[in-house]
C-alpha cells in the first residue's frame, strides 16, 4: 500500500502543514484529524489498517491532513480575534494549498469527499457546505455544527460563516444550492449515547430537509465513548463509497 508523507509550505498559514497520503487510484477522501491537528491520528485508531484491503485495490485513495486548531479555537493563549482569523487562514488554506495538492497528486481536478470525527467532523461537514462545488460530499462522526461549541461568547461575521447551523438556513442562492441539491453523499454520523452530538445531527438534518438536501442521519449502536469508535463508525460508511 502507498503511503506517503509531505509537507505543504504554506505561506498563508506561515508554516509548513504535513499530509499523509494513501493510495494510488479511487474515490479521494479529505481527512480531518478527530482531536487537534495530528494527521496519523487516524492511523492511531487503526481507520488506515482496516481500509488497507479498499486502498491497495486502488477503489479509495485518503488524503490524512494536519489541522490548525491548536493555532486557532484551542489556544485559549490567543485572543478570540485571533482564533477566528486564524480559523479563517486555515480555510483559507484548504482551498489554496491542500486542494491543488491533491488534483495535482492525482494527475487533474478529482471529485473529493470530506470526512472527520469530533472536531474534525465540524470541519469536513463546514468545508464541504462551504464549497459544494468543490467536494462531492461529507461524513462526520460524532460532529458539532455550531460555532459556538469552540468560540464560547464571541460570535463575528467569521463565525457566522463557519457554522453551518447557522448559515444555512439563510442560504438562498440557487448557485450553491443547485449543487447542495443534485449531491446525495452527506452522512452525518453518531453513537447512541452521546445526545448532545445526536442533537446537533437532528438540528442540521432539519435545516437541511427545509433545503431539500439529501442527505443521511445514522445513530450507531458503539460502546464507551473512544477515538476507536469513530474509526468503527468512519469505517462503515467509507466502506460504503465503494461503488
Amino acid at each position: 500500500m502507498r503511503k506517503e508523507v509531505y509537507t505543504i509550505k504554506s505561506d498563508i498559514l506561515g508554516k509548513n502543514m504535513q499530509v499523509h497520503v494513501f493510495g494510488h487510484y479511487g474515490i479521494n477522501f479529505l481527512l480531518f484529524p478527530i482531536t487537534d491537528d495530528d494527521p496519523t491520528e487516524w492511523e492511531q485508531v487503526g481507520l488506515i489498517k482496516s481500509l488497507a484491503p479498499l486502498i491497495e485495490k486502488g477503489h479509495i485513495k485518503l488524503f490524512s491532513i494536519e489541522a490548525n486548531n491548536l493555532d486557532s479555537w484551542q489556544n485559549q493563549s490567543l485572543s478570540p480575534k485571533e482564533r477566528s482569523d486564524n480559523h479563517y487562514k486555515f480555510n483559507a488554506y484548504l482551498m489554496n494549498d491542500v486542494v491543488p495538492f491533491i488534483f495535482s497528486d492525482n494527475g487533474s481536478p478529482v471529485p473529493i469527499i470530506t470526512a472527520g470525527g469530533g472536531i474534525g467532523a465540524f470541519h469536513a461537514v463546514n468545508t464541504y457546505f462551504r464549497r459544494p462545488d468543490v467536494f462531492i460530499g461529507t461524513i462526520g462522526a460524532n460532529g458539532f455544527y455550531d460555532i459556538r461549541w469552540l468560540s464560547g461568547a464571541f460570535y463575528d461575521s467569521n463565525c457566522y460563516f463557519n457554522s453551518p447551523l447557522h448559515y444555512l438556513p439563510n442560504l438562498t442562492e440557487d448557485y450553491w444550492l443547485s449543487f447542495l441539491q443534485s449531491q446525495k453523499s452527506v452522512y452525518l454520523l453518531a453513537e447512541d449515547s452521546n445526545w448532545d452530538l445526536i442533537n446537533q445531527s437532528y438540528r442540521l438534518g432539519d435545516i437541511l430537509n427545509n433545503k431539500n438536501i439529501q442527505h443521511q442521519i445514522e445513530i450507531i449502536n458503539v460502546n464507551d465513548f473512544a477515538s476507536e469508535n469513530i474509526n468503527k463508525i468512519m469505517l462503515e460508511k467509507i466502506i460504503k463509497f465503494k461503488f
